[in-house]
């Protein structure tokens, strides 16, 4: 009894460090600095990135670049918390409307995560374009 008690407590333990990584490596993507070229690429200003643009952002990596989602790690995971959260935010906003806030701030950082890294797709392929001319 005592072993499994000790074998569930680490299991926790685990899975609770494990989330807080991965909420903090995103976090910290999140955080990054926007350019100018992502606005002109999206038409959506960058200060103003909200819980509604995840879409859209998601979106405009599957045509400007097919193939981020394959090389962009936590992007599928991080949909599906969006899509739970989004969910979460549509059922608790009347009954509960300090958790809906929550929900939608969270929401945001997903839509900035998501605009940090097609930014750095755009920036990338700037790159290789300006370097395929100069050769």
């Amino acid at each position: 009894m005592t072993a499994a008690f000790i074998l569930v407590m680490s299991v926790l333990a685990l899975l609770s460090f494990s989330i807080s990584q991965w909420r903090m490596i995103w976090l910290t993507t999140a955080n990054q600095p926007l350019s100018d070229s992502l606005r002109a690429a999206t038409g959506i200003e960058t200060d103003s990135i909200g819980p509604n643009e995840f879409e859209k952002l998601l979106g405009l990596c599957d045509e400007l670049s097919p193939l981020i989602k394959q090389r962009t790690p936590w992007l599928r995971e991080l949909a599906f918390y969006h899509c739970v959260l989004a969910r979460l935010e549509r059922v608790i906003r009347s009954v509960q409307p300090t958790i809906s806030v929550w929900a939608a701030q969270e929401m945001s950082i997903c839509s900035r995560y998501v605009a940090v890294v097609l930014d750095q797709n755009l920036s990338v392929d700037l790159d290789r374009r300006a370097a395929a001319r100069a050769s």
